[in-house]
């Protein structure tokens, strides 16, 4: 009764350190009987025994009332006696956070255990907390962060990338050729025709819908590869996988798009292609179908007088 009592005191202490515990567990690791001090009248609505002779077992029978169906099987196979006690063998303790369902829905809390020699015995103290707030948190920042990096790296009139998300995956490209662990790649670069007489004449609303258009016939070209637009009427294409194995049939659709566009005064866009030859890095090989694009550009006008 004593040590109850001061385990008792000492879990108030505790208790106003830190709000966000539920509950503290004391196991004789001799006999595995143990008793719980509970925070929170919610945690007591389990109606877990706050007293028992086997820690283990009784915790395994009472996790299934109220676990996450998907952190179950996770549980299960880690919060063993012998994985308990080697973790905290090697590191001072052991930690494993799920989720536990509260009215309904699922909510975060953290089981942390460290060993505790007094008077001869060994006894694990077991304390679940509260970390719903915190990891909600971090979530939310998580998704904030994530939507900051796709808006920095979206073009805001296409919604295809950008040139920054364009450096950002040359600067990949390079180290990966720098390693020599590159996959086989195409750059394509594509150049809308006309958009400065459409701006002019109809107005750069039109010209923005015309830029938009011809976007979308990029898109639907190269299905399978990143878009970006590097420049006012300019778009980079890195295609590899399966559009790298289709690159000269992806050229040829739009040379058939073209010459349609061309007859029936549509969107012609020129476009040049050059694939990865053992260079040191991708701006030679941007620079050889950039060197391209404006001979199919020359090409077409002549084509178009």
């Amino acid at each position: 009764e004593e040590l109850v009592r001061k385990e008792r005191i000492a879990f108030n202490r505790l208790q106003t350190l830190t709000r966000d515990f539920l509950c503290v567990y004391i196991v004789d690791l001799a006999t595995g009987h143990y008793h719980e001090h509970s925070s929170t009248e919610q945690f007591r609505t389990f109606g877990v025994a706050p007293e028992g002779e086997d820690f283990f077992a009784d915790t395994m029978k009472n996790i299934r009332q109220v676990l996450h169906p998907d952190d179950l099987s996770r549980f299960e196979s880690t919060f063993t006696r012998e994985n308990l006690l080697e973790e905290i063998e090697r590191n001072d303790s052991f930690v494993i956070s799920y989720r536990i369902m509260l009215g309904g829905e699922p909510h975060y809390v953290q089981l942390r255990a460290s060993m505790l020699e007094e008077d001869g015995s060994k006894r694990l103290v077991i304390g679940v907390s509260d970390i719903d707030t915190y990891v909600k948190q971090e979530e939310a920042h998580a998704r904030r962060l994530s939507q900051a990096i796709n808006k920095a790296s979206v073009d805001a009139l296409t919604g295809v990338k950008n040139k920054h998300a364009y450096n950002m995956a040359v600067d990949l490209l390079d180290k990966k050729i720098a390693e020599h662990s590159n996959p086989p790649f195409a750059v394509t670069i594509l150049d809308v025709n006309d958009l400065k007489r459409v701006n002019d004449t109809q107005g750069h609303q039109a010209g923005d819908q015309y830029l938009i258009e011809a976007c979308r016939l990029i898109c639907k070209t190269f299905k399978h590869s990143p878009v970006f637009r590097v420049g006012g009427d300019e778009f980079a294409v890195i295609s590899q996988g399966e559009d790298f194995e289709r690159i000269d049939e992806l050229l040829e659709a739009m040379e058939r798009h073209n010459r349609e566009a061309l007859h029936d005064h549509g969107i012609v866009i020129a476009c040049g292609m050059a694939m990865f030859d053992r260079d040191d890095c991708v701006a030679p090989v941007f620079q050889r179908a950039d060197q391209m694009m404006y001979i199919n550009k020359d090409k077409l006008k002549h084509t178009e007088s």
